[in-house]
């Protein structure tokens, strides 16, 4: 069960000649093909052990392990000093965190990387110190059911390194990677697709994306104090574009985009200052931009409405010492994604929007009404956490609630969404929901002109949910609780 998807995606790899790269959509990047992988392309047997395969978890400051085929690792693997693991033309599954310091290598060519979570971010790989990860036409796999779109983290610090060269991890059989860069660390993507699937730089990290690499966003952060100009790029007839940026004030990280493709995510923090200069009416190639909207340290109500999706538009917000200036930007219909945190019982109330993703942390209190929640999650995470939803269309991917968080939603509907919640004292409410299947045969989730089927931003189904199934409510777990009024009724096929 664990070792299958890696099994299966080897062997869809394994059927393709050729090195060659397609994209269906922005939102949901696919990897086309990627190279041969010749005799690796075995199912792997679980529990069976391969040559020197520590099947059991690997901790080392000084060995170096070269493995040339498959290999189940149940358990972590912590590499530091001059510590190296290599997999060649096998797959690597690890059933664990990995974690690397010092001058600690890992390596994969012509391979597979699994973990085969079977939850969101159930496992993560962190880089410190100088350590590094170089991936040479290989592939990325997070998911072991294929079922929902579990995302994991890789998380680089101080001086390491991330390589990707030739590779890939495919979304569509529910794979996803977050990608944050801190410190001095670095990233180098060559002609690859996914790899990390979103990035997240900070401090003084530095990232190259080049030769026609995919990912879904790279997201600039304009921290509290920070001011910054985004020109957005031109597509070329490939639909990929040239972008820099960075540093500046307030900011020291930078970003490199050559010949490559992605969404432009820009994080819009209080008190800073962020324009974006779009082509308007005239900009129909424009790159794609999704904005981050956070609401931080409250010290006083917040009110935002009409975040909207559309061409051409010119809009100033300016709450919280915020001075975010859209001119003739063109926003495609996923564009909005609204974080809330440390609200000091000042509310923030978010009226007649679309947004693709809401998150309530630590002490965040906000209402949402009269709104579209479209295609990513919808949490309520952390002590003081709470969030309330009336009268709104949800199409999330996930709604969950974790560690003590409150979660209402009343009068609204629920479209075929993965619901969970976790921890002492946190619950989700559902009062007077209705409950619809995600999307209505014959719908497809194919991609409609470059994004997931919608009318104006409203989703006809979430292609990273099962199509046509109604919600999956998990048992609760930890002392938390879920409960409806009256209870969820799935519809008839």
């Amino acid at each position: 069960m664990l070792i299958s998807p890696i099994a299966e995606m080897l062997r869809k790899l394994a059927r393709r000649t050729a090195r060659v790269f397609c994209h269906d959509s922005i939102l949901l990047l696919t990897v086309c093909a990627i190279s041969t992988l010749g005799s690796a392309a075995q199912v792997a047997r679980p529990g069976v052990p391969y040559g020197s395969c520590p099947a059991s978890g690997f901790t080392s400051s000084s060995e170096s392990l070269t493995l040339k085929g498959n290999c189940n690792i149940a358990g972590d693997v912590n590499l530091s000093g001059s510590a190296a693991l290599t997999m060649t033309r096998g797959i690597l599954s690890i059933e664990g965190n990995v974690t690397l310091a010092g001058d600690a290598k890992l390596e994969v060519t012509d391979g597979v990387l699994g973990f085969p979570q079977t939850n969101y971010s159930q496992y993560s790989v962190t880089l410190n110190a100088n350590s590094s990860l170089t991936f040479k036409n290989s592939q990325w796999v997070t998911n072991a059911t294929q079922q929902n779109n579990f995302s994991m983290l890789l998380a680089a610090n101080d001086s390491s390194v991330v390589n990707f060269d030739g590779s890939g991890l495919d979304t569509s059989s529910g794979s996803w990677l977050l990608g944050s860069f801190a410190n001095q660390s670095r990233l180098n993507v060559l002609g690859s697709v996914n790899l990390p699937t979103e990035i997240y730089p900070s401090g003084a990290a530095r990232i190259s994306i080049t030769q026609e690499s995919s990912v879904s966003a790279v997201w600039l952060d304009f921290p509290p104090g920070s001011s910054g100009t985004v020109n957005v790029p031109a597509l070329d007839a490939q639909g990929n574009f040239d972008f820099k940026f960075g540093p500046g004030r307030g900011i020291a990280y930078s970003v490199i985009i050559s010949s490559s493709s992605t969404r432009l995510g820009l994080n819009s923090h209080p008190n800073s200052t962020l324009i974006v200069n779009g082509h308007g009416q005239q900009g129909t190639n424009d790159a794609s931009v999704v904005f981050g909207y956070y609401v931080e340290n409250s010290a006083g109500p917040v009110s935002i409405n009409g975040l909207t999706v559309d061409g051409d538009i010119t809009e100033q917000f300016t709450d919280q010492g915020r001075n975010l200036l859209l001119n003739h930007v063109n926003l495609g219909p996923f564009s909005w994604q609204v974080y809330v945190s440390e609200s000091h019982n000042f509310p923030v109330s978010i009226t007649n929007s679309k947004i693709n993703e809401l998150g309530v942390l630590n002490n965040g209190v906000a209402s949402l009404s009269n709104s579209v929640l479209q295609l990513a999650v919808t949490e309520a995470a952390g002590t003081g956490a709470s969030l309330n939803i009336d009268n709104t269309q949800i199409w999330s991917q996930s709604i969950l609630a974790e560690d003590s968080a409150q979660l209402r939603i009343t009068n609204s509907q629920l479209h075929g969404n993965f619901i969970s919640a976790s921890g002492p004292g946190t619950s989700i409410v559902l009062d007077n929901v209705g409950e619809s299947r995600n999307g209505v045969p014959p719908q497809s989730c194919a991609p409609v002109d470059g994004v997931p089927p919608n009318q104006d931003g409203v989703p006809l189904c979430n292609p990273f949910n099962p199509l046509y199934q109604c919600s999956q409510v998990t048992p609760p777990t930890g002392g938390a609780t879920i409960t409806a009024t009256p209870p969820l009724t799935c519809p008839p096929d």
